[in-house]
């Protein structure tokens, strides 16, 4: 299993690749519950340990599992949509998404995370000069679109120069606080 998240999950660290951990832990809680009942004989005492137990998971699930259920993911659902009700179907989109596929995927337009290696996402910038470059990069490759969610518009306010060449290769096509949506201006020849 930990090989299938290393190799499977490359590239893309998403929790769900630790989904097939599951079985194997619920295997071990289990021969461990199943230990420990054989250290108590009062049939109160394993009565009230197991829903002591059954108490902590409900607890536990509710508290950790909380944040899968908020929508982090609508700014870049919204955005998705609304690149592709007005860009051409062959439009190339960068999406500063944190490596999230729901822009793209909703969007249905080929693109990049913003950063990206090798096609893969690249974790946050650690300067101006590294995002200009990268953006740089991606429009001789023939990227159309430039979109910052409200996940990652902190970036154009933290590196100013980046926000400023921003402003000199773009126009903004659509603004709302949840995205904003840049076309790139075509290269120069």
């Amino acid at each position: 299993m930990i090989l299938f998240i290393i190799i499977v999950g490359y590239g893309n660290r998403h929790q769900w690749y630790q989904l097939p951990l599951i079985p194997i832990f619920a295997a071990f809680a289990g021969a461990a519950c199943a230990f420990l009942a054989t250290k108590f004989a009062s049939r109160f005492a394993k009565m009230s340990l197991s829903g002591l137990l059954i108490i902590s998971f409900i607890f536990l699930a509710s508290v950790y599992g909380r944040r899968f259920y908020q929508p982090s993911a609508a700014p870049l659902r919204d955005a998705g949509l609304k690149i592709k009700a007005f860009s051409p179907a062959d439009a190339l989109v960068v999406a500063s998404d944190n490596g999230d596929p729901t822009l793209l995927y909703y969007a249905e337009r080929k693109g990049w995370h913003f950063l990206e290696k090798d096609g893969i996402y690249n974790g946050e910038p650690k300067d101006s000069a590294q995002a200009i470059v990268d953006l740089e990069e991606l429009r001789k490759r023939g990227a159309s679109y430039l979109v910052f969610t409200s996940n990652t518009a902190w970036w154009l306010d933290y590196y100013t120069e980046l926000s400023e060449h921003v402003a000199e290769v773009t126009t903004v096509v659509d603004a709302t606080p949840e995205f904003k949506i840049y076309k790139l201006n075509p290269m120069p020849k």
